[in-house]
């Protein structure tokens, strides 16, 4: 019924592509099942953590840009001043750098 393909790259049968995508979503499916089974959605157990202090509306919660991934941002710290002070903002300079690199690239590809 179903017919195999052997191409210059190798052997492709529909079955067995079939096959491995049933199995995986049968797996996938058991393993969500496994949740936690005491979880109910619109009590407190939706509530987000916020540091144990009294949850205020939810229009009165904002994160400036400037505290997201702080910490992220506080360790990479010397990297990133390299990379503002190395930035030029103009488009000619990003394609040079990537004609450079892919350059680069083809030659260790080549070699």
């Amino acid at each position: 019924m179903f017919g195999s393909l052997f191409t210059g790259f190798g052997y492709w049968d529909f079955g067995s592509w079939l096959l491995f995508f049933i199995l995986a979503g049968a797996m996938t499916t058991w393993l969500r099942s496994q949740g936690r089974q005491d979880y109910k959605k619109g009590t407190e157990q939706d509530q987000i953590y916020f540091s144990g202090n009294e949850l205020p509306d939810s229009e009165e919660i904002t994160v400036p840009a400037s505290s997201s991934y702080w910490g992220f941002r506080k360790a990479l710290k010397p990297y990133y001043d390299k990379l503002v002070a190395f930035h030029s903002g103009q488009t000619v300079t990003y394609v040079g750098w990537f004609l450079v690199t892919t350059a680069l690239l083809m030659v260790l590809i080549i070699l």
